[in-house]
């Protein structure tokens, strides 16, 4: 874990926490007036994000103010209900107009995507824990690109599809913070596209857009902070995936043996 503060304004401060959780680190940005989350965590975080109020923080849980969801896989969305019957958050997405899972389709979707993360969490040596979480995520407030987040004015997000088709991306230009959630990971200490790109020319888009970033602290869901390099977008731009890469397609390859070592949450 870790913990940066920054001044905002002269009047505003912020303070940026990095929790491990299950899966993924669990980005948290604190206030005085209440505390932002960056995405909606996996189901089994739920204590963890309640002893980091209560022990570090040393404030009530129900300073969480507001939980953004950047996309609905379980360790992005799995602990959004959790937290809003404690807290009475606001949950906040980009726009969409179909549920992600819906249908029998997207139904088997959300199995197949629980399926990965137990073998992520089996991969990473965490004891089995109980992510199951609803494949329809109940909001509060949809955001169209470039909006800012309710009650905390200084972060907006952008549209950064690919991975899924609806992924948001949460900058802060005042911190000059950019959190991209899975549009980034990591093999072997080298950046690259997450296992899954469900559309691959969305995703290049996405990265052109984060282009104006440059300079920026890059922060990830797998992966540690790092000051954003033109470079780096570059090359993921290049080496980019042509074609779909689908948790059907994805959950096939890891069971014929192929991608046993290609862990993209290291």
């Amino acid at each position: 874990m870790a913990s940066t503060t920054k001044k905002v304004s002269e009047l505003i401060i912020m303070k940026h926490h990095i929790i491990q959780g299950y899966i993924q680190y669990i980005h948290l940005i604190e206030y005085d007036h209440g505390c932002l989350l960056l995405d909606g965590a996996c189901r089994a975080d739920l204590t963890t994000i309640q002893n980091f109020f209560l022990t570090t923080l040393k404030r009530p849980i129900t300073d969480l103010k507001v939980v953004m969801v950047t996309h609905l896989h379980p360790d992005h969305a799995g602990c959004v209900a959790s937290l809003k019957q404690l807290t009475q958050c606001m949950v906040v997405t980009g726009t969409y107009t179909t549920p992600w899972y819906s249908g029998w389709r997207g139904r088997l979707a959300h199995l197949i995507d629980m399926t990965l993360a137990i073998w992520v969490a089996d991969r990473m040596g965490k004891k089995r824990q109980n992510i199951w979480y609803s494949p329809i995520l109940k909001e509060d407030i949809q955001l169209r690109d470039g909006e800012v987040v309710p009650e905390f004015e200084d972060w907006h997000i952008i549209n950064t599809p690919g991975h899924t088709d609806r992924d948001i991306t949460l900058v802060n230009s005042s911190a000059k913070l950019i959190y991209v959630a899975d549009l980034i990971v990591s093999v072997k200490n080298q950046l690259c596209a997450p296992i899954l790109v469900c559309f691959p020319e969305q995703y290049v888009y996405s990265l052109k857009r984060i282009k104006q970033y440059i300079g920026y602290t890059l922060l990830m869901a797998h992966v540690s902070p790092q000051t954003l390099e033109n470079q780096q977008i570059d090359e993921l731009i290049n080496q980019a995936p042509t074609t779909p890469r689908t948790n059907m397609r994805t959950l096939t390859r890891i069971i014929k043996g192929k991608w046993l070592n290609y862990f993209a949450f290291k």
